[in-house]
């Protein structure tokens, strides 16, 4: 699709050519035709895939040129950097039109930007606590808003900003509503439900050229902590399969968690690497751990220990995902034919899900998503997988976003059935073989 087909003015042609965007991607052939048709949208994308150019191209078009004094477009930004940087957009593929913006963010006097909103502004680029603030105060008039939207949604509910978002959202007038996301899960899902009433929704998946060569990967979705105990503890009930296993934990606190939960049903098989004064054993380097017979799970905390080289180990588990891809995709890379024989498990709860997504992005392919395993306990739910089997199966769909085909899983392998293939056998289920 030419730029011309996107159906924006002249003046926002010319100023995306200047800024040398020359290529429609696919985000926003998809969506920028909707949100200019009116329609509540939630858009959902990897980092890069285009939602801010699309944010800002249709906002742009909407409003046209300035007018009044109250701002008609207000868009939620998770922070200050962010905010920055979305109005360094805004007056690149602006700066042919007289529009006018501003941010509001922390750490500025109230008074101080109740002063430049006065002197008239069309669109509002503000964190959630601040807007509400001023809201509540009556330093800024939101009564005139054509489009509200929230832009890294997913971020928004890692700092705890839902609440705030829909309170805002709840005295806002009638005008359209835009939510963008990284990733689709659960928590987005309660947020977006009460603001989107009936929207259109925009996914694309993984655009990339090249794809790293990775060990086997299987990623498990988990409600929360507690149920990743759980889960660790009944994989590792199986002695035969999970000979030797190596266990990455974000912290010292929460490996030595790990540690005391692992022994406590297999005693003197836990091993914590590199910890000093703990009550649990300690083993100095991964040949120590290869060659002892008694200990098979070695855990380490990454915080301390940032190991990348998992040796000959043939299991690894990310209990917790690493907040730098580098590290964790240094532990997945093949580097040699023996890594064929080695399988890594990753354990995400909806707030990682946005790691998980900037791994994908890397590596070039999606972590194939795994049901739980039969007889896991998930907290909060008291009862058996066994027994809720069909509920939990429904809730997963709605918090691993499922509506676009390529992310659908093209297996149905309990995790046993996924071992005993493992080998030459199992890789004919990765992605594109």
């Amino acid at each position: 699709m030419s730029l011309d087909q996107l159906k924006l003015n002249k003046q926002l042609i010319t100023a995306m050519q200047d800024a040398g965007f020359n290529k429609v991607r696919e985000f926003q052939a998809k969506s920028i035709s909707r949100i200019l048709g009116g329609q509540d949208l939630l858009g959902i994308g990897p980092e890069g895939c285009g939602k801010t150019t699309s944010l800002v191209l249709t906002t742009l078009m909407r409003l046209k040129y300035a007018q009044e004094e109250a701002p008609r477009a207000l868009i939620l930004v998770p922070d200050k950097e962010s905010g920055l940087a979305l109005l360094e957009h805004f007056q690149l593929l602006g700066k042919n039109t007289d529009l006018r913006y501003i941010g509001i963010f922390p750490g500025a006097g109230m008074e101080g930007q109740k002063e430049e909103l006065d002197k008239g502004v069309d669109i509002v680029v503000g964190t959630p606590d601040r807007i509400q603030a001023m809201y509540y105060k009556s330093k800024i008039n939101l009564s005139q808003l054509k489009v509200f939207i929230v832009d890294d949604a997913e971020r928004h509910i890692k700092q705890g900003f839902q609440t705030i978002i829909l309170q805002i959202a709840e005295s806002l007038l009638k005008c359209q509503h835009i939510i963008f996301s990284e990733v689709y899960h659960e928590k987005l899902e309660r947020l977006i439900e009460p603001i989107l009433k009936h929207h259109n929704t925009v996914e694309v998946d993984i655009d990339s050229m090249e794809q790293l060569d990775v060990i086997d990967q299987i990623l498990y979705h988990v409600p929360n902590y507690k149920t990743k105990l759980n889960l660790i503890n009944l994989l590792m009930r199986d002695t035969e399969v999970f000979s030797k296993v190596l266990i990455f934990a974000n912290t010292k606190i929460t490996a030595e968690s790990i540690c005391k939960s692992l022994d406590k049903r297999n005693p003197g098989e836990v091993a914590l690497f590199k910890v000093s004064r703990s009550s649990y054993p300690s083993l100095p380097s991964l040949e120590a751990f290869i060659e002892n017979p008694e200990i098979r799970m070695l855990i380490v905390s990454s915080e301390e220990n940032p190991i990348t080289d998992t040796a000959d180990i043939p299991f690894i588990f990310h209990f917790d995902i690493p907040p730098s891809k580098v590290l964790f995709i240094d532990r997945i890379k093949k580097e040699t034919p023996e890594n064929n024989e080695k399988l890594s498990f990753s354990f995400a709860t909806d707030i990682e899900l946005i790691l998980v997504r900037k791994i994908e992005q890397e590596i070039g392919q999606n972590l194939p998503v795994e049901e739980l395993p039969m007889g896991l306990i998930i907290e909060g739910d008291r009862k058996s997988h066994k027994e809720n089997e069909t509920d939990e199966q429904d809730e997963r769909g709605a918090a691993f976003h499922e509506k676009k085909a390529s992310n659908a899983k093209t297996y149905n392998y309990k995790y046993m059935e996924r071992l005993k293939l493992f080998g030459k056998k199992h890789r004919k289920h990765k992605k594109g073989e």
